[in-house]
């Protein structure tokens, strides 16, 4: 005779069975939320590359309508050492403006080095530390040997909590580029990447040489307009318009350069960022000033382009220092120590 047993799962094993459930629903979650973030990135880094493809998109253009509309179609009745001249200085502008882009844009951020990071042990400390004075004991213990002078609104050593360091002097923690930056001027969209202590002067090569690319490419649209059909605008045709449109894009785009280019060139003569002259750095001896960094305007240009002259037109790093510590006007303010803080 056999026996009718119910089967049944023994309770012991209940627990188990939840967990299991729960772990496969975390799991899934962790997947989804991933894939949500994996997203979320590739979506940020097309828009970020965004400003680039434009500029990348008006040079191709540029070049396309310049070289082969307006010198290898409209000039064929000037003579050939015209016509050379001609594109030997367009072509000469071009690849400059082009290499000192380049180098802006993937000029590589250097990590801060290792001893201005902040111990974890120091870092338990410091986020279960109740009150100013005692996050500036143990500020001012971690940057006992670091060169700094410069502190925050409170006059205490600056940190950055994202990156668990003490900031060297004009560094900047960076939303976009998730890193403090040494000497930080302006993370710049058209560039994709932070203008920095190690691409400063590529960066003003940048604009400098956009600056004479746009108005060369002005200027000599305006005179071979003016040679082919007199500023007679009575008699417009198709390729008179193919020639109007890049004269008011270089117009445009002349006008923007050399305001950014001259507002560079007045912060560079005083030496001074653009987030130092919106902000003025805090000092732990002198307080608030803008011209503590200004050595004169002949050393502050070596500052950024280097002691070798021959090497300021060209976008390959020649800048003094090392963006850790950077000196200081005679006379403005001391050199700090823990015991200022």
């Amino acid at each position: 005779m056999i026996s009718n047993r119910s089967q049944s799962i023994p309770i012991s094993t209940v627990p188990a069975v939840t967990q299991l459930a729960i772990e496969c629903l975390t799991e899934d979650r962790g997947d989804d939320r991933r894939q949500r973030r994996t997203c979320c990135g590739c979506l940020e880094s097309i828009f970020n590359w965004m400003p680039v493809i434009f500029i990348v998109g008006l040079i191709v253009y540029s070049y396309y309508v310049y070289v082969w509309h307006l010198c290898l179609q409209n000039m064929r009745n000037h003579s050939a050492i015209v016509l050379g001249v001609v594109l030997f200085w367009y072509h000469l502008l071009l690849l400059m403006f082009l290499w000192s882009y380049w180098s802006s844009m993937w000029a590589k951020v250097m990590p801060i080095p290792a001893e201005w990071s902040i111990p974890d042990a120091d870092w338990t400390r410091l986020i279960r530390a109740n009150g100013l004075e005692e996050r500036r004991h143990i500020l001012s213990h971690v940057a006992r040997r670091l060169p700094i002078t410069m502190c925050d609104q409170n006059g205490v050593v600056r940190y950055c909590g994202q990156c668990r360091l003490i900031k060297p002097d004009r560094a900047h923690h960076c939303r976009i580029c998730q890193r403090c930056i040494l000497k930080m001027d302006h993370h710049c969209p058209w560039v994709n990447n932070c203008v920095h202590f190690h691409n400063y002067k590529f960066f003003l090569l940048f604009l400098i040489y956009a600056s004479l690319y746009c108005l060369y490419v002005l200027v000599t649209l305006l005179l071979e307009l003016h040679h082919a059909w007199g500023f007679d605008f009575d008699n417009v045709d198709l390729n008179s318009l193919q020639t109007m449109i890049p004269i008011v894009l270089a117009m445009i785009f002349t006008g923007a350069t050399m305001i950014m280019l001259g507002l560079h060139i007045y912060l560079l003569l005083l030496n001074r960022t653009t987030m130092e002259s919106a902000h003025a750095p805090m000092f732990c001896v002198g307080g608030r000033t803008r011209k503590a960094f200004n050595l004169g305007c002949c050393a502050n240009l070596c500052e950024v382009f280097g002691d070798r002259w021959y090497l300021w037109p060209l976008p390959v790093y020649s800048s003094r220092g090392d963006g850790l510590t950077f000196p200081l006007r005679e006379g403005s303010i001391s050199s700090a120590s823990s015991a200022d803080f």
